[in-house]
């Protein structure tokens, strides 16, 4: 069976023209047939792209050659399925949304080398926080982290500034998935007065790439933003699935569940979900069941005809 190749990185940078980079990854991820999120915006790029290897590389060589991106640190995996349905290229305001007056350009943490990571976990000066939202946390983490339990990434401005004493006089080593909620949070840590601030270079999933498998500290499992659900350490494809009524992942025992029901709930939103909701997701399934006995999984270039 042949596989899918998917490459995850990102880069704050100032990027002038916006539009002409949307134009041009749109042209070459068209021609190259790949799938995924790209998403731009004046402060850099965020996306984890899949498809032929030669043709990310070229998606790559533009963003260097034309838009002089520069220092790009992609991660590269393999999956036994496209784990996008279509490719979605978009311009947003910022590369996340999360209230405090700062600037990601002038306030950087200290980026560590996922080489070095375990001395930080290892570290009794130092707090390693995990800034991912909790059903993330939930089917994997670090070892020794500090695990804050946000339902949403913009949660993580009141859980700092109410745990202020936790952090004081310490170090703050922080990770996420592929490194881009590290980056913004490394500078609202600063802003907030906080001097010896870390992030994992790169994510969990550099971290995987990076670090043998026997050295690793990790437990457990990391959620991706994809069809895959998760990966393991070996950056292969995982064993959870997805609920798509509360976008949580859940494993085989979740769901044998009688809350479970593909595409409408399980055991973590059956009991929260509205009639209405559950309705609504029925009918959603079916569609997506109707779609793929159809053959329109994708919705990519010949969509745009």
């Amino acid at each position: 069976m042949s596989s899918v190749t998917v490459v995850t990185f990102y880069k704050v940078v100032s990027i002038q023209n916006v539009h002409k980079l949307k134009r041009e990854v749109e042209r070459i991820a068209f021609k190259e047939n790949l799938s995924g999120t790209f998403f731009a915006t004046t402060q850099g790029i965020n996306t984890t792209l899949a498809g032929n290897r030669k043709g990310l590389e070229n998606l790559i060589s533009l963003l260097k050659d034309t838009f002089l991106i520069k220092g790009l640190e992609p991660t590269w995996s393999e999956s036994f399925k496209t784990p996008f349905k279509r490719l979605k290229v978009r311009i947003k305001d910022k590369l996340l949304p999360l209230e405090g007056d700062f600037d990601i350009f002038d306030l950087k943490g200290n980026h560590v080398d996922p080489k070095d990571w375990n001395d930080l976990l290892e570290d009794p000066e130092a707090i390693v926080l995990d800034v991912r939202n909790e059903y993330e946390t939930r089917i994997g983490s670090f070892k020794n982290s500090l695990i804050p339990e946000t339902k949403h990434f913009t949660d993580l401005p009141e859980y700092i500034q109410n745990n202020k004493e936790v952090f004081k006089n310490k170090k703050i080593a922080m990770f996420c998935t592929g490194g881009i909620r590290c980056e913004i949070a490394s500078s609202f840590f600063m802003s907030e007065g906080f001097e010896e601030v870390y992030q994992l270079n790169g994510g969990v999933l550099n971290y995987f790439d990076k670090v043998n498998k026997e050295d690793q500290l990790w437990k457990g499992e990391c959620f991706v933003f994809d069809e895959r659900v998760s990966v393991n350490p070996d950056l292969e494809e995982g064993n959870f699935e997805q609920c798509f009524g509360c976008r949580r992942p859940i494993s085989n025992e979740d769901i044998s569940s009688k809350k479970y029901k593909k595409g409408v709930s399980c055991p973590y939103c059956y009991d929260t979900s509205s009639d209405e909701d559950k309705t609504r997701f029925a009918q959603r399934q079916k569609q997506i069941e109707l779609a793929d006995s159809k053959g329109l999984k994708h919705m990519g270039k010949s969509a745009r005809k």
